[in-house]
């Protein structure tokens, strides 16, 4: 699995099948959704990612933050001269390894610029097909770690069985 990914926030967010019913409704949700997805992702493999948004006003400057206390995930924002796209431009051309690094977006100039510096392009259905089958590998793996042995007592209990315990300790009370 690659190392890093860029991400053209707003042009996954039109472009995808799975994505574009969250922008009709409101920006900020689908931003969140999408943000989520790839939190994720982030947290449960080895990845790095950066989501690169399309500036919010014009004396926003870039900013940068770590999403959730998710470390190795950061959302930026374009500043108002620039876009989504010149910002990821100029991250790829100043990687050094650019083989580890994965754009992710439909624009195909951007992907056209990308993979001729050498980056790997993905669009971006194929990328929430990814993070889809990254959560559903993440679910099997704790299904089975449940069906082993459990860490404490409550590990192996059913949730109606917790809930008989705490009705049973407030009686008791």
């Amino acid at each position: 699995m690659p190392s890093l990914y860029y991400i053209d926030g707003f042009n996954v967010l039109h472009k995808s099948r799975r994505l574009r019913h969250l922008i009709d409704g409101d920006n900020e949700t689908a931003r969140e959704g999408l943000i989520d997805k790839v939190a994720h992702l982030c947290s449960t493999s080895q990845c790095r990612a950066v989501i690169v948004f399309d500036g919010r006003g014009k004396h926003q400057p870039e900013t940068v933050e770590h999403y959730r206390g998710v470390a190795n995930l950061e959302v930026r924002y374009a500043p108002h001269s620039s876009s989504a796209d010149a910002v990821i431009e100029r991250a790829v051309y100043r990687h050094a390894n650019r083989l580890d690094v994965v754009v992710v977006s439909n624009d195909r100039g951007l992907r056209d610029i990308c993979s001729g510096m050498g980056a790997l392009v993905m669009g971006s259905d194929a990328f929430l097909e990814l993070c889809r089958d990254n959560r559903s590998d993440t679910s099997q793996v704790l299904r089975k770690s449940r069906n082993e042995q459990p860490a404490s007592i409550e590990d192996g209990l059913s949730d109606d069985a917790i809930e008989a315990l705490k009705k049973l300790r407030d009686k008791l009370k």
